[in-house]
């Protein structure tokens, strides 16, 4: 879905981090519209939206593998894109899965679901390619049913006090998981006291998605699967 009238955005910074994925912050009238799981069109590309503060009227997104309009650009803008996660049907424990590409999505979601009411206790798992766009943190979060040594998570989400782990499927990095990330999630599923309660999340590419499901569906889970659209 996009906005029925064309806007224009000014880019207000663009950081290159490790990964060939940007950080954008622009200016846009869609801030008030958007939620987790949404992308805007930004230039001809689509860009997850990492985080919106619509009362000061900017958005940042976060993306891998497409060149950034430069800083202070006037440039095209259109969104929402994608389907956006339903926060109503969010249940006791949310499990937030995310690759590469679903990341940005994943961290607005564990944003959103921060302060929801009645309250919500996420869990969010990373499949991640090094490098990592972010230097991770041993975690201070106890969290059952993960591999010894399996402490690394994503700094932001360790200051909201959500625990998180990092899973890179063929390259060894230190407090990482070497596998798929769903391989973490059945760990810790499997020493849950019970799993009704879980809703499954995840954002990104197609492999994740199905790995996604077939989880739910081995556990009986309630899920919701977004692809991330990358024009």
């Amino acid at each position: 879905m996009y906005a029925n009238t064309p806007t224009t955005g000014r880019v207000l910074s663009c950081q290159t981090l490790p990964g060939d994925y940007h950080l954008l912050r622009l200016t846009t009238e869609l801030a008030a519209d958007l939620q987790p799981g949404h992308a805007l069109r930004i230039a001809d590309a689509d860009w997850p939206v990492l985080q919106t503060t619509p009362e000061q009227g900017w958005v940042d997104c976060l993306r891998r593998g497409v060149s950034a309009p430069d800083a202070d650009a006037v440039v095209p803008v259109a969104g929402p894109v994608g389907q956006p996660f339903e926060l109503t049907a969010a249940t006791a424990r949310a499990l937030l899965l995310a690759d590469d590409d679903g990341l940005a999505s994943a961290v607005f979601l564990a944003r959103a679901l921060r302060g929801w009411q009645p309250r919500v206790k996420p869990f969010a798992l990373f499949e991640l390619t090094p490098p990592l766009p972010f230097r991770p943190q041993p975690s201070r979060i106890m969290t059952p049913g993960l591999p010894a040594g399996v402490i690394a998570a994503l700094p932001l989400l360790e200051d909201w006090k959500i625990p998180s782990r990092i899973a890179c499927r063929h390259d060894e990095q230190p407090g990482c998981f070497i596998g798929a990330v769903t391989e973490l999630a059945a760990g810790w599923l499997g020493i849950s006291q019970g799993v009704a309660d879980v809703t499954i999340f995840a954002s990104g590419g197609d492999q994740l998605l199905a790995m996604a499901r077939n989880l739910a569906d081995v556990w009986q889970l309630a899920c919701q699967l977004r692809p991330i659209p990358l024009r």
